[in-house]
């Protein structure tokens, strides 16, 4: 059940903010739809990303480092395209949050 309230705002992100980026949104956007979690999902690059606002930021484990203060949440992924990786990701650290509880 879904707790925090509000649409997330939620920035995936890359160097550049044009490739990976966009294709990590898609597939957000599906696991957030999957979840009946209300999310505005954007693609963008880091500097943008350090100043966005964002309640989440998903990027590569390349770039998490160095976005970790920049949101409540930073996931770092190992795959840019496994929706598994990003649904357990993304639901384990809304748990951590309190953002949502799961039902046992």
């Amino acid at each position: 059940m879904y707790k925090y309230g509000k649409t997330l705002k939620v920035l995936t992100v890359c160097g550049v903010g044009q490739g990976s980026s966009l294709i990590m949104k898609m597939f957000v956007e599906d696991v957030f739809k999957e979840l009946g979690i209300p999310a505005r999902v954007e693609p963008t690059e880091i500097l943008t990303a350090k100043a966005g606002g964002a309640d989440m930021i998903i990027a590569s484990i390349l770039h998490e480092p160095e976005l970790r203060d920049a949101a409540p949440i930073v996931i770092g992924l190992k795959s840019l395209i496994d929706k598994n990786e990003m649904r357990e990701k993304i639901v384990e650290a809304l748990k951590a949050k309190g953002w949502i509880e799961v039902a046992a």
